[in-house]
């Protein structure tokens, strides 16, 4: 089912007071950014790995996007990684961001870092009659294991906590679509900050698993359900997970490591396109970094092979596959199911992606420019004609 894209004022007419709640909520002030939206900041580094460490480079950009004054000495630190399998990145974070971002973290005085996550209800369930699979074996499969131990980092898997303990409420800050259904890993509750590493991929249910995305590893086995079962709502749901305080009062970075990017089906399966250049996305804003990493996927997917893109389900089966997900996954019994909303262009400004949500219910709108600043080395001259070719997203890269 492909929804093509609507005016704000024509959506709000046809979907009722619900929806017009949604996008009135109050703000939620994220560290660094201001609570009126005006300008975002998202930089946007490329190097060349023959001259420049990997390590090096997350460092630099890291540098560029906070300058740490939220970290006091002996702070934790949660670094929330995209294990959604055993599969190696680009199908889940890559390793080798790892160890810049916790060699910068602690030299900026932070105290217990945690790198962790829970993997896909394809691969962990997490019950209170007990648990199936292990993030930490699909982690040391895919390499975030080693890279996290090898960086002095504390690995903290969800579901290896006793299920009675593993879960507190998540309520989020707006009018929202969850009910009571909403249980995230109860960590959050007890760290200072949390540092966000996804993937550069696609999603076959979500069109792309970005920042704003992986905050779904934070929330239980039936969580999980409700969000997919409830189909109707899925993007607005992705959004308003964000803004539950333990999250959104904490969040002070997101950062993805582009060494690879999965640019069809997702999160696990699909095409691996290899980047020269490796690319560094870095903001303290989540939905900003989501803006710009949403079209720097769409730029490798401009340089995957044709034959692969056909063959990418996402939007014609994704409604199917996710019907099919929920009744394997939770069973048949699971009733009420709701169709999953697809878009043809996910760049849009005026479609209910979950990137455009987010920016209502997070910053109460678009922000009137969204700032790209490129690294020391210059950006793709293809790249920067797609992120500034459309004027409703309201980007500009300096320089």
């Amino acid at each position: 089912m492909s929804h093509h894209p609507l005016s704000r004022r024509r959506f709000l007419g046809v979907a009722g007071a619900s929806v017009a709640a949604l996008l009135t909520p109050k703000l939620i002030t994220l560290p660094g950014i201001r609570a009126d939206g005006l300008t975002t900041k998202v930089h946007l580094h490329t190097f060349n790995p023959t001259e420049t460490t990997t390590s090096d480079a997350v460092q630099a950009a890291m540098n560029a996007a906070t300058d740490f004054a939220w970290l006091r000495p002996g702070d934790s630190v949660f670094v929330k990684v995209a294990s959604n399998s055993n599969l190696t990145a680009p199908s889940v974070t890559s390793p080798a961001v790892l160890e810049g971002v916790i060699r910068r973290l602690k030299e900026a005085g932070a105290g217990t870092i945690y790198v962790g996550d829970m993997s896909g209800a394809q691969f962990v369930r997490h019950l209170a009659e007990g648990t199936i699979g292990s993030t930490r074996a699909n982690m040391e499969q895919n390499g975030l294991l080693a890279a996290a131990e090898a960086a002095g980092a504390q690995v903290h898997c969800f579901e290896e906590v006793p299920f009675d303990q593993a879960y507190i409420p998540g309520v989020p800050a707006v009018d929202h679509h969850w009910g009571d259904g909403l249980q995230v890993a109860a960590i959050l509750d007890q760290v200072d900050h949390i540092v966000n590493l996804p993937r550069l991929g696609k999603h076959v249910l979500a069109g792309a698993s970005l920042g704003l995305k992986n905050a779904v590893g934070w929330i239980s086995d039936h969580s999980r359900m409700v969000l997919h079962r409830d189909g109707a709502t899925f993007h607005e749901k992705l959004a308003e997970l964000n803004t539950i305080p333990q999250l959104a009062v904490k969040l002070r970075l997101t950062l993805t490591l582009a060494d690879q990017a999965l640019t069809t089906y997702g999160p696990d399966a699909g095409y691996r396109l290899p980047l020269t250049s490796p690319l560094i996305i870095a903001s303290e804003d989540v939905v900003s970094h989501d803006q710009i990493a949403l079209l720097a996927l769409l730029w490798a997917r401009q340089q995957t092979p044709g034959d692969a893109l056909t063959q990418d389900p996402y939007p014609a089966q994704s409604n199917g596959l996710n019907w099919w997900f929920v009744r394997v996954t939770w069973g048949e019994e699971i009733a009420g199911y709701q169709e999953l909303p697809t878009f043809d262009n996910l760049a849009a400004a005026d479609t209910l992606t979950h990137i455009n949500v987010a920016y209502d219910v997070l910053h109460g709108g678009r922000p009137q420019t969204i700032e790209v600043i490129p690294g020391s080395m210059p950006l793709h001259e293809s790249l920067i004609a797609l992120l500034t070719h459309n004027p409703d997203l309201h980007i500009s890269v300096r320089g």
